[in-house]
């Protein structure tokens, strides 16, 4: 699992004739999926890339959205102003207290929340306008394994965010999000289900504003998210744990 982490890398470019595009690498071997702006024709495109695909002439790329810059930034714009006020609202409905958090023995991760975690763990290959990152060969992952904690009042530095787990049977779990707002004169939990469940609204009003305005060009991607999004959130089980 360790070197598959190692394997994982973004790549970002960009040049002012052509513009910028991301590389992410997806579940499938030899395919990544990219984010792109193009300066020529002033559009946004997420496209596959198969680069086991070498013969000339044919096609590596399959696009699944595009849309024109003036489209697509009005398209955040819009979003920007919901996204943001809903947020508030999930953080302001999620106010606890330090009591209650040790109540449930949630543990953080000392190196993971520090601010130099990131610089450590990774590097960046290549310095100017591409930016490979890729994790450190060297790195101690005992770092990681040797800084769980349970919380404690020190750990609760103002205006920073502590990801919470929980430890049961051999196993750690995830359980959610920890911020402390000295404006706001308190602590705020946001458990991972509901934090999911906000991120699945989130991605049902992006794809209806993209549905409500349909065009060819976005027609695949908003057909994958359709597929995706046409479960439910919570299956039979989960449903009657949270009504007990």
């Amino acid at each position: 699992m360790i070197d598959d982490l190692k394997k994982l890398f973004l790549r970002f470019n960009y040049t002012d004739e052509k513009g910028f595009i991301l590389n992410v690498p997806s579940l499938n071997n030899g395919e990544h999926l990219t984010l792109g702006f193009d300066n020529k024709r002033k559009e946004f495109n997420i496209h596959f890339t198969n680069e086991n695909i070498n013969e000339p002439g044919a096609k590596r790329r399959e696009f699944i959205f595009a849309m024109s810059a003036f489209r697509f930034f009005l398209f955040l714009k819009r979003f920007e102003v919901f996204y943001n006020q809903s947020i508030v609202n999930l953080i302001l409905s999620s106010k606890t207290n330090l009591g209650k958090l040790k109540k449930h023995k949630l543990i953080i991760n000392t190196f993971t929340d520090s601010v130099d975690s990131e610089e450590k763990i990774i590097y960046q290959k290549r310095k100017g306008k591409g930016r490979p990152w890729k994790f450190r060969e060297n790195f101690d992952w005992n770092l990681i394994a040797d800084n769980f904690k349970y919380l404690e009042e020190s750990d609760l530095n103002s205006d920073e965010v502590l990801i919470a787990y929980k430890y049961n049977k051999g196993h750690l779990s995830l359980q959610g999000f920890i911020y402390k707002f000295e404006h706001l004169k308190g602590v705020y939990f946001i458990p991972i289900r509901r934090y999911n469940r906000f991120a699945k609204n989130m991605a049902i009003a992006m794809y209806n504003y993209l549905d409500a305005y349909p065009t060819e060009e976005t027609l695949p991607f908003r057909q994958l998210m359709f597929e995706r999004l046409k479960h439910p959130y919570l299956n039979k089980q989960e449903e009657k744990s949270l009504q007990s």
